[in-house]
């Protein structure tokens, strides 16, 4: 088996591949229930979005054999380091084929651009904050999620 990649986006066509990678990831999944495309390139700092006038974000893809397996932002919410007075980073937009390594993949190199900002630790998955997308769903793959309720296979 090749070796896992995970990789900063910062090309436009990784960024395309970034935003298109659930279409890919739950296509024939009867229940993932697609997010607004234009709603998507906002959230993940793509286009403005007024959350992104104080806070950072850097996302990643992670390639096997030149293939997109999976995709993951780091957020650093610079309101929440504040007001909870801890240096903790937060991750989200986490989309990964069912593999370890590359989820492993993917969460390192998170943790490790949060590192470069000087955080100390990392929650989530949070897209981009806890006001909106929030959590992994453990229960319920049978049925389609809710308004603004996080959706992943089992």
């Amino acid at each position: 088996m090749s070796k896992i990649v995970a990789v900063p986006v910062a090309s436009r066509r990784q960024r395309k591949a970034f935003l298109e990678f659930p279409w890919q990831l739950y296509r024939n999944d009867p229940n993932w229930v697609p997010p607004l495309r234009m709603e998507q390139k906002e959230l993940v700092g793509y286009r403005y979005h007024p959350f992104y006038l104080k806070n950072r974000i850097q996302t990643f893809l992670a390639y096997r054999d030149n293939q997109v397996c999976g995709r993951i932002a780091a957020i650093l919410n610079q309101a929440h380091v504040e007001y909870q007075k801890e240096r903790r980073g937060f991750f989200g937009f986490f989309e990964c084929v069912n593999d370890p390594e590359a989820a492993g993949a993917l969460l390192d190199a998170a943790r490790a651009w949060l590192a470069e900002q000087g955080m100390e630790s990392m929650r989530g998955p949070a897209s981009p904050s806890v006001n909106h997308v929030l959590g992994t769903l453990v229960e319920g793959f049978d049925s389609p999620p809710t308004f603004m309720m996080a959706y992943n296979p089992p």
